[in-house]
């Protein structure tokens, strides 16, 4: 076996860390849902990041750079791309069953090595075919309890579809792009934030004058807004200038374990044997997935 590089190593692990906040989204999001819509808890999620952004990024911005990368378009391509993945996500999953969301919501892991293949030229390993397949077993196996092909919707499933496809676009066009640095993370979290305005305005109906959310509420959307956003998208980015788009794909199916077993524990929701059986390919996809050659 090949030594891993500390570079690699350490891209790995700020990749995998990323991950696993962003697996801690669902339950804080199921908690949001009860003090606002979708459409003004995805806006007000990254307005907050936004805000704290403004308030403590600027004052460095010497040092920083997020005015310089707030002037580049390929910032605001990402943003774009970020944003409607969102969109297209919320708006799905009002139109089809959950298990169907979870599915198709979560398909860029496998999604990413083939776009990355066609616009970075990157090649996949036999071992990461193999766990890209292990990867979507165990997305469809953790689904699969509660999915109801009777129930399909077609434009909900589409519109799901899309998001995977977004943020798969996102990761490879990232890599291509080099936006691992702080500044551009930063940046990226502001250009979304003005892309999700129109859509709490309407159809979210958002009135900032009139915010009738709880502490509860505040303090998910700060969860979300802060670590879930400021700090996971940072690490990710960083941790994607080490690693190989493919890798980094891959290393988000940990978000969906994370997810999984959370809901287990705070939420009560009980693990069926199909879904404990996809948790386990997941993790045989994830050890294929980051495997290092001969």
């Amino acid at each position: 076996m090949k030594s891993v590089p500390a570079s690699h190593r350490s891209g790995l692990v700020l990749t995998l860390a990323a991950s696993f906040v962003w697996g801690t989204t669902f339950v804080a999001s199921q908690i949001g849902f009860q003090y606002t819509n979708p459409y003004n808890l995805a806006f007000l999620r990254f307005a907050t990041a936004s805000a704290g952004i403004v308030a403590f990024a600027l004052p460095f911005d010497k040092k920083l750079g997020l005015k310089r990368q707030l002037l580049r378009n390929s910032i605001w391509l990402l943003g774009g791309v970020y944003a409607l993945g969102f969109l297209l996500q919320y708006v799905g999953q009002s139109l089809t069953t959950a298990s169907e969301a979870s599915l198709l919501s979560n398909l860029a892991p496998i999604l990413v090595p083939m776009i990355a293949f066609i616009i970075l030229k990157d090649l996949i390993t036999n071992a990461q075919k193999v766990g890209i397949a292990l990867g979507f077993l165990g997305l469809f196996l953790i689904a699969s309890p509660r999915l109801n092909l009777g129930l399909f919707n077609v434009l909900g499933d589409f519109l799901l579809f899309g998001t995977s496809v977004c943020y798969a676009v996102f990761i490879v066009l990232s890599k291509r792009l080099n936006t691992e640095s702080v500044a551009s993370s930063l940046a990226i979290i502001v250009v979304v934030t003005i892309f999700l305005a129109p859509a709490a305005i309407w159809p979210g109906n958002l009135n900032l004058q009139n915010l009738k959310i709880e502490l509860i509420g505040w303090a998910s959307i700060l969860y979300l807004g802060y670590p879930c956003t400021i700090i996971a998208l940072s690490l990710y980015l960083k941790g994607l200038s080490s690693v190989s788009a493919s890798e980094s794909a891959i290393l988000l199916l940990v978000q969906v374990l994370t997810a999984l077993f959370l809901a287990a524990i705070l939420l009560g929701e009980f693990l069926m044997p199909t879904q404990v059986m996809g948790a386990f390919a997941i993790v045989s996809a994830l050890i294929l997935g980051t495997r290092v050659n001969k």
